[in-house]
C-alpha cells in the first residue's frame, strides 16, 4: 500500500472513530450546521470554552475557544441559521457536535477524497475541507444552500481558518 493511500486511510479512520459515538447514541442537534443561533449556547455548554460574538455585514460569527486551545467559528446568517463552521487547534473538535445531522455524510467514504494529510468531502448539500498534521488540525464545512446571497464564502472561510 503506498503512503498516500495509508495517509488517507488514517484520516478517514480517524474521522470515523471521532464520529463513532454519533451513530451509537444519538444526541440532539446543537449549534450545528443548519441549527439556529440560539443553539450556539448549547454547543458552548457541551464543548466548554469561552464564547464571543462578532457582528458581520452578513450575520454573525460565533467564536468558541475551547480549553484545549481549539477555536471553533460558527457563521450565522441574518435569518439566524448556522451555514458554516471552521476549526483549528491542537485537537480535533467533536465533529458530531458541530456537524449535527450532516456528520452522517462522513460515513459515506465514496464521497471522501484526499491525500496524506488532507480530506475533502463534496456531498449533495454539505462540503468539508480538513487538514491535520502532527498536532495541528484545521477545517471548514458549510451547507451551500444555507449560505446567504452575496457572501464570498471562500474569502470568509479562508481568512478565518488561518487566524
Amino acid at each position: 500500500m503506498n503512503t498516500r493511500i495509508k495517509g488517507l486511510t488514517r484520516v478517514v479512520v480517524g474521522a470515523s472513530v471521532a464520529l463513532g459515538s454519533a451513530f451509537v447514541a444519538p444526541t440532539p442537534a446543537q449549534a450545528t450546521l443548519g441549527g439556529d443561533a440560539a443553539s450556539v449556547q448549547a454547543n458552548q455548554s457541551h464543548l466548554g470554552g469561552e464564547l464571543r460574538i462578532e457582528k458581520l455585514a452578513y450575520g454573525e460569527r460565533h467564536i468558541l475557544e475551547l480549553s484545549t486551545g481549539t477555536v471553533i467559528r460558527q457563521y450565522v446568517s441574518p435569518t439566524g441559521v448556522v451555514y458554516a463552521v471552521t476549526w483549528h487547534g491542537h485537537r480535533m473538535p467533536n465533529l458530531n457536535e458541530i456537524f449535527g445531522s450532516y456528520a452522517a455524510e462522513l460515513s459515506r467514504r465514496d464521497r471522501i477524497r484526499g491525500g496524506r494529510h488532507n480530506m475533502a468531502l463534496d456531498g449533495t448539500n454539505f462540503m468539508m475541507r480538513a487538514t491535520g498534521h502532527g498536532q495541528t488540525f484545521a477545517g471548514r464545512a458549510w451547507v451551500p444552500s444555507l449560505v446567504p446571497a452575496g457572501v464570498d464564502l471562500d474569502a470568509v472561510l479562508r481568512t478565518t481558518v488561518t487566524k
